[in-house]
């Protein structure tokens, strides 16, 4: 019950503890996951109720999305006529500070499963595969929210201003690498969202920084250069929840998560990652920059969300 943590990785919290009809187990285990947020802006989540059989499925079908040339999926996504609803990412076109990100990605806004399009088979299949899942995390993001507000004792509730419109599901693809320059596949950065969620192949190769006793600047460039990087320890069975930037904006006491991908070389694979953010006319003042989320999110990745 509550949290297991091992040397050198993240906490795990079981989310059947965050649900549990005993009002004690549930108050430890959310005492728990605040503490995550707090200590390292991440933690595992087990016993989360998703079958692996269902996660694979999802995983081949990337695997027949993604695997095709790059003009065919590029085109793909142009004919498709929902591009309000989805966005393609193509290889090496993100990019953290100058350097690229070295993945593919396909992302699904919510609605994207009722707006039909004109997508390639392969693409239905993989949009048919992810809506079962993208369904479950938005539950399982609500309980978090839940917790949160509890633990902390907020005047306001996270989940009243959160909803199921503004969260996103993105399979993501890592071609092979060959050169020792490739195997960090995204850079240190940190997210523009409330939460993500990511569940790893078995390569895994998501790692972050171990911000305990850290305080203040909590910036990318400061963590790459000065903290330890730890790599998640994320088990079968188990998805890892990074805290973004807005998360630490709306709630005092949360640090946002730093984190980077690094995969071995020549190898291939995939990650399934949920997003949310706030809804867009949430204060989301920090410091002394006064905005909305619209306004944060604009500014700061402005190729996602700018039309929102």
């Amino acid at each position: 019950m509550g949290s297991i943590t091992e040397p050198n990785h993240l906490p795990s919290i079981s989310y059947a503890d965050l649900r549990h009809p005993d009002t004690g187990i549930r108050y430890k285990a959310a005492e728990a996951f605040r503490q995550a947020l707090g200590d390292y802006g991440a933690c595992r989540i087990r016993d989360h109720g998703i079958p692996q059989d269902r996660l694979d499925k999802c995983f081949e079908k990337c695997r027949l999305f993604f695997e095709r040339d790059a003009g065919e999926k590029i085109a793909d996504h142009g004919r498709s006529g929902v591009a309000s609803r989805a966005r393609f990412v193509p290889y090496g076109s993100e990019k953290t500070r100058g350097e690229a990100h070295l993945e593919e990605v396909l992302q699904l806004r919510d609605g994207i499963y009722d707006s039909g399009g004109n997508w390639s088979f392969e693409a239905r299949e993989l949009i048919c595969a992810s809506e079962t899942l993208h369904a479950t995390c938005s539950v399982i993001h609500r309980t978090l929210l839940d917790c949160l507000t509890s633990s902390l004792r907020l005047s306001q509730s996270l989940t009243a201003i959160h909803s199921k419109e503004n969260s996103y599901f993105a399979p993501t693809y890592f071609a092979p690498c060959y050169q020792d320059g490739e195997i960090l596949r995204v850079p240190a950065h940190i997210d523009p969202t409330t939460m993500l969620f990511n569940f790893p192949d078995s390569y895994g190769g998501l790692r972050v920084a171990d911000l305990r006793n850290r305080t203040g600047n909590l910036s990318a460039v400061e963590m790459q250069n000065t903290a330890t990087f730890i790599p998640t320890g994320c088990q079968p069975g188990e998805f890892v929840v990074l805290a973004g930037n807005l998360l630490r904006r709306l709630v005092g006491g949360m640090k946002h998560s730093v984190h980077y991908i690094e995969r071995p070389l020549g190898s291939s694979g995939f990650h399934l990652n949920y997003w949310t953010v706030p809804n867009m006319d949430t204060r989301c003042d920090f410091g002394d920059k006064r905005e909305t989320v619209q306004d944060y999110l604009a500014r700061v990745f402005p190729s996602t969300f700018g039309h929102s």
